[in-house]
């Protein structure tokens, strides 16, 4: 009796070793991951290999969020390193929902059992949305606020008359020159999607946003109110003859280009406008200027509700 006892232990004991694997199990490093392991870290083998594959795939689920999550964190900051004046109201929404969805995913996915068949089929679901967030929309929307870092200035001084809110002649081509520029971000977004194979904007619709704001010197007769209060004015209606005339202009390309627009104008008076230096003098044309925040990008990335 005592020899078959040895023998059935020997038996079994020769089975566990033949079916050891090098695999080790080790719980991720991250900081918004929890390690789902029964009895912790455990070499992997024919026992326990479909355990361990649904750990790992929960596992690596739980990290690409907590990338994407750092990666929404990094897009906020460089969001939030442009000048309050002059960024994209619709980006910082869409970061905020980005941020928390992703971060809803990552709770989510801390609360699934993977060893059950259920909790192994959510975590499936979890990964596959967690995926096209990544691809519809968090790697796109960081295209969105390198665009939106980019101010472009129209100076007074070429574009109206002194004292004049009327555009001149190379004010009006100055605001073309921008308006071409659409086309050529329409084509850079179709060329970049199709690079991407994101099928979920095939519906090829497109939004531009423009925030416009004047400025003005510190130049002017009278108190020093009453010239602060003529700027103001001054500066509000030359904000507001561009945005005219980029309606205008924009009302050519929405059929063309399947565009829809917002245009948004504000006059800043002799506030120092966004990167610019103030030399102390009134007679300052760097500061005679209207500064454009324009952003391009599929309509989906830049419609809220």
């Amino acid at each position: 009796m005592k020899n078959s006892t040895f023998f059935l232990i020997f038996v079994f004991a020769l089975i566990l070793f033949s079916c050891k694997d090098t695999g080790v199990l080790f719980s991720p490093k991250y900081k918004t991951t929890i390690f789902k392991g029964q009895q912790g870290e455990t070499e992997v083998n024919n026992f326990n290999r479909k355990q361990a594959e649904r750990e790992k795939s929960l596992a690596e689920t739980l990290e690409k969020a907590d990338e994407a999550l750092r990666r929404l964190e990094d897009q906020k900051k460089m969001f939030y390193s442009i000048d309050s004046t002059e960024r994209i109201k619709e980006i910082d929404v869409q970061l905020d929902n980005l941020m928390e969805r992703t971060q809803q995913i990552i709770n989510s996915l801390n609360e699934i059992d993977p060893y059950s068949p259920s909790g192994h089929e959510k975590s499936l679901l979890l990964a596959t949305e967690l995926n096209d967030l990544l691809f519809h929309y968090i790697y796109p929307v960081g295209e969105l606020i390198l665009a939106n870092k980019e101010i472009k200035n129209i100076s007074a001084d070429i574009s109206f008359e002194t004292g004049s809110s009327e555009l001149t002649k190379d004010g009006r081509m100055a605001i073309s020159t921008l308006i071409q520029t659409i086309t050529k971000d329409i084509a850079d977004w179709k060329l970049y999607l199709d690079q991407h194979n994101e099928n979920v904007f095939n519906q090829d619709e497109y939004r531009t946003i423009l925030v416009i704001n004047g400025y003005s010197d510190l130049q002017g007769v009278g108190t020093a109110k009453a010239r602060a209060e003529r700027n103001q004015d001054l500066s509000e209606k030359r904000a507001a003859a561009v945005s005219a005339e980029f309606e205008k202009q924009l009302t050519d390309l929405k059929t063309k280009l399947n565009l829809t627009y917002s245009v948004t104008f504000f006059g800043m008076g002799e506030n120092l406008p966004p990167q610019q230096i103030d030399n102390g003098k009134l007679n300052n044309p760097s500061r005679r200027i209207t500064t454009v925040s324009m952003v391009v990008g599929p309509k989906i990335l830049l419609y809220v509700d």
